[in-house]
């Protein structure tokens, strides 16, 4: 069996371990020719972020617009006997910041109006979950530092849904109000 064939028949396995694991672990759901992962889609479909407004919208994304494909994000999944228990979709982006932000960002041109961020697209605990969005959110920072290696990336970006989610990044996560023109777009730096 030559390389490619053997990493993906192993990634699959790995996703299929984990699934069946009591552990949670992360998992991707696109294979490598960017197919989701069959063995996935019954925990997709059982999956449920809870009632709230935006929480019926991540959980409508996750079981439609993350299966159709990798184009505007890419999105992981934290699983464990046999459900997913949350996920997060992130995409490259970038964010208008004020000049007092831009000079305290490490290694950031503060003449720069627009920095390079990693775009939290979607982020959702299903609602019956013990997890908390705190580890969610710490595996969506670490993925994007790692993506800093490669890529200019200063900023973790998050588009609030509505009001009440914006106060929730707000105060439960520090998350900041940039100058961008779009409503509720709000910012972390990465360092």
């Amino acid at each position: 069996m030559s390389s490619a064939p053997q990493a993906a028949a192993s990634a699959r396995e790995a996703t299929v371990v984990a699934l069946a694991d009591d552990e949670p672990s992360w998992v991707r759901l696109h294979d490598s020719a960017g197919e989701p992962y069959d063995e996935l889609l019954p925990a997709i479909e059982e999956f449920d972020a809870g009632p709230r407004a935006a929480a019926v919208e991540a959980t409508g994304w996750l079981k439609d617009g993350a299966l159709r494909g990798e184009s505007t994000a890419r999105t992981r999944l934290m699983v464990a006997r046999g459900r997913v228990l949350g996920f997060h979709a992130l995409a490259s982006t970038e964010v208008e910041l004020r000049s007092k932000h831009r000079r305290g960002l490490r290694g950031a041109d503060p003449d720069v109006v627009r920095v390079p961020g990693t775009l939290v697209a979607w982020l959702a605990k299903a609602h019956d979950s013990d997890i908390g969005g705190e580890l969610l959110l710490m595996h969506a920072v670490a993925t994007a530092r790692q993506a800093s290696e490669f890529q200019a990336t200063t900023v973790l970006v998050v588009d609030a849904y509505d009001e009440e989610t914006e106060i929730m990044w707000r105060e439960r996560f520090r998350f900041r109000s940039s100058a961008d023109p779009r409503p509720r777009r709000l910012w972390l730096p990465l360092d």
